[in-house]
């Protein structure tokens, strides 16, 4: 059923946009997306709309051409939950998207992204996130920020081979696929690491069944092992085996994540992980990439590397609300520095807006913009928007911004406050969908 009242999308005649909501239209989305991405996208698009929490049809648009009645552009908003320091974001991501061929350099993205984000704004998300290409989504103000696809590469003779004529403490832990029933223990295993991180994705109780009941990531299946001693559970990790496409070959272990809290666990299951790829004749390992993960950073002292890997692109579309949300978080980081009574009003200037963080006794009691206020107003810190979510989100320091960019000035009497209230650190968002 095309929606109604988008006139504002200025669409030529001969195109509709729609919103799905019939079986035929998810089965048309669906078999247009296996054209413009393939099966092995497509199918799990179908099973999120049919199992991923809180994203149904309703978040899927497309634009029809009404002469031939075929889709020819699609976009869907896909919701989730993210995590800044433990505070909650509403993520609205960019999911699918495409258009065909033909119907390309038309503008039919752009209207689009229109309807996007119009939810994006009504729906009062903190963040949107994409996967999608480079540089094309920075016209609608994205920037890559945050890691993704990122693995820590080691061979399995890397990893220390198990005597056959003795018995290492480590293999006192015992491996075993993991249940439903152990969800409880993962999910507090999973916290523990994310309360680690700055940026990280959150997982609910019937996300987390979800994907324990499918055991899918996208479209490749995968197992997850937990690890008990001594009668309790202690780490966790999920394995893919992958193939090239098309072949039989199994040419990778894929560690997905893994939250293990002693280093006889991470021996052990490095030890189970050298036993599958010896099984499978495979030369080559990937664990999570990021040193937060234990396994990781083991993985590292063993002579693993870290690939540069690929990053999700993030905007922030409401500043003000943003820094409202994560004010807990910033004050926090002033706690046991020589700023943790701070009283001043401190003014981050982004030469379009200014930003006013009003501080009371170490506590932040309100957030404003001002508005841009001219050139020789506010000088004590200018940043560029794209450089500010940079630092915000932790991915850059003062230094490598103020080296990076000259539009980045911090005065010297705050120095030190902008490096307590942004600092750099790391972030990591494991598997979140279904």
């Amino acid at each position: 059923m095309t929606a109604k009242n988008v006139d504002w999308l200025n669409l030529p005649d001969d195109l509709e946009f729609g919103v799905v909501e019939t079986d035929q239209e998810l089965d048309e989305l669906i078999e247009f997306n296996a054209t413009i991405h393939g099966a092995e996208d497509a199918e799990p698009l179908r099973r999120m709309i049919e199992s991923f929490p809180g994203f149904g049809r309703e978040m899927n648009y497309y634009i029809r051409d009404s002469d031939s009645g075929k889709i020819v552009s699609s976009l869907n908003a896909i919701p989730s939950v993210w995590s800044y320091e433990g505070t909650p974001l509403r993520n609205l991501e960019l999911g699918f998207v495409g258009t065909l061929e033909e119907y390309r350099r038309k503008g039919l993205m752009a209207c689009l992204y229109q309807y996007f984000d119009r939810v994006l704004t009504e729906g009062n998300y903190d963040i949107s996130t994409i996967m999608g290409i480079p540089f094309f989504y920075r016209q609608f103000d994205y920037d890559f920020i945050i890691p993704l696809g990122r693995s820590v590469y080691l061979r399995p003779n890397q990893i220390p081979d198990t005597p056959a004529d003795e018995t290492p403490d480590f293999m006192s832990v015992e491996i075993r696929q993991a249940t439903t029933e152990d969800i409880g223990d993962l999910m507090v295993l999973y916290d523990q690491l994310c309360d680690r991180l700055l940026v990280s994705s959150k997982r609910s109780r019937p996300l987390w069944k979800q994907q324990e009941t499918t055991r899918k990531e996208h479209s490749q299946p995968f197992s997850t092992y937990v690890l008990e001693y001594a009668g309790q559970i202690i780490g966790y990790f999920r394995v893919a085996l992958r193939r090239e496409k098309d072949a039989e070959k199994i040419h990778l272990i894929d560690v997905l994540e893994s939250s293990i809290r002693s280093y006889l666990g991470v021996r052990r299951a490095l030890a189970h992980i050298r036993g599958l790829a010896n099984d499978h004749s495979v030369c080559s390992i990937a664990l999570p990439g990021t040193p937060i993960c234990n396994m990781s950073q083991v993985g590292i002292d063993l002579g693993g590397q870290m690939s540069r890997g690929w990053r999700y692109q993030v905007r922030i579309p409401d500043m003000t609300m943003f820094l409202r949300k994560v004010a807990p978080m910033l004050e926090k980081h002033l706690v046991g520095t020589m700023y943790e009574s701070l009283t001043r009003e401190f003014v981050i200037n982004t030469y379009r807006d200014c930003y006013v963080l009003s501080f009371v006794g170490g506590q932040i009691t309100s957030v404003k913009n001002i508005g841009f206020q001219g050139h020789d107003k506010h000088t004590e810190f200018r940043t560029m928007r794209r450089d500010f979510v940079r630092l915000l989100l932790g991915q850059n320091s003062v230094e490598e911004l103020s080296e990076m960019n000259s539009d980045f000035i911090v005065s010297g009497g705050i120095r030190s406050l902008v490096d307590i209230l942004f600092p750099k650190k790391e972030s990591y968002v494991p598997f979140y969908h279904c």
